[in-house]
């Protein structure tokens, strides 16, 4: 019998990423891991996943191993603890080898497949898939068997999987519900029918989502208040200093409360929204639809951050692994 697949790749992740005995994912030794082809043209325009060892200065095409032809959804990128996986509506799911800089295929029923796989995310050595027409599927053997789990949820539309406080939360059209693991249930923290969750963040001991009708705010008494009202938020994220609302005509900054807002939609693309925001090593990057854009705490002006990838690339998913960014857009150019 062979080993299962996420041990495998953690092992060759871990392994390789130096050669030696280093378990971490590190950027000065990133040339040694990922494949040398940002300078090839014909390459870096074919590409529908990059990553930067070099916290945005450079990016590399790593789609090697996965169809021409596929789609990627929004959430459909996940990353955790040496592992890297994507999401595609075509094919399924696949890892990303490290040792041989080419991505794997995990088994992934057709049922989970024809429900139009989007979301993706790996929870305590589980893999979970959302889908847009039957909820939540849950492989506890890396793709060999897999089930459903949509207790309690009352929407099996999935728009995205957020791990926050050690506990995993899933974004439905009709609410923000959060996995009782003893139970195997979602225990709904808050929504309703009308309320399209996009995205949560956990903010100065605060949780916060992103929805259709603004940000909620869970206060202390536990109950939800709109504090973005009259906007429509399709992702929200924070770091230690600030939080950020990706509406569909700006991106606004708050770095005080979460209730006082302002726009930091200067210098990018006008008329054009932000897919995801993320602060590494004092620099915050932007997924916007033409690549990346970044700005420091020093220099608050935002510019393309975008040498390696091909033009006009939407960079529709935005995570770290271990200080090494990547993006996936939604297919191929």
């Amino acid at each position: 019998m062979r080993n299962s697949i996420i041990a495998i790749l953690l092992y060759l992740c871990l392994g390789a990423c130096n050669g030696q005995d280093n378990n971490h994912l590190e950027a000065n030794h990133q040339a040694n891991t990922f494949p040398e082809n940002s300078n090839n043209p014909k390459e870096a325009d074919n590409g529908i996943i990059y990553c930067s060892p070099d916290n945005g200065n450079t990016w590399k095409n790593i789609s090697a191993g996965l169809p021409k032809q596929i789609s990627i959804g929004l959430g459909g990128l996940a990353a955790s603890e040496g592992l890297l996986g994507v999401a595609t509506k075509e094919y399924g799911i696949y890892f990303y080898n490290f040792h041989d800089s080419a991505w794997v295929n995990v088994p992934t029923d057709n049922d989970i497949i024809e429900s139009n796989i989007g979301a993706l995310a790996f929870f305590k050595n589980t893999l979970y898939v959302g889908t847009q027409h039957k909820g939540v599927f849950c492989s506890k053997d890396n793709g060999k068997t897999w089930s459903t789990q949509n207790r309690e949820l009352n929407n099996l539309t999935i728009r995205r999987f957020i791990e926050l406080e050690h506990t995993l939360y899933v974004c439905t059209n009709d609410g923000f519900y959060a996995l009782n693991e003893h139970s195997g249930s979602w225990q709904l923290e808050y929504g309703n029918n009308a309320l399209q969750v996009n995205g949560a963040t956990y903010f100065k001991g605060v949780f916060y989502i992103g929805t259709n009708k603004g940000i909620y705010k869970k206060q202390k008494d536990n109950k939800w208040v709109n504090i973005l009202p009259d906007h429509s938020v399709h992702n929200v994220s924070s770091d230690e200093e600030e939080m950020y609302a990706m509406t569909y005509n700006e991106l606004l900054l708050s770095s005080k409360d979460g209730e006082h807002w302002q726009s930091i939609q200067d210098g990018l693309p006008e008329n054009l929204y932000t897919f995801n925001v993320l602060n590494q090593n004092n620099t915050v990057f932007a997924g916007q639809w033409d690549g990346i854009y970044s700005k420091t705490t020093l220099n608050n002006a935002w510019k393309l951050s975008s040498n390696g990838l091909p033009k006009k690339f939407a960079a529709t998913n935005l995570k770290s692994l271990n200080g090494v960014l990547v993006i996936t857009t939604s297919g191929r150019n």
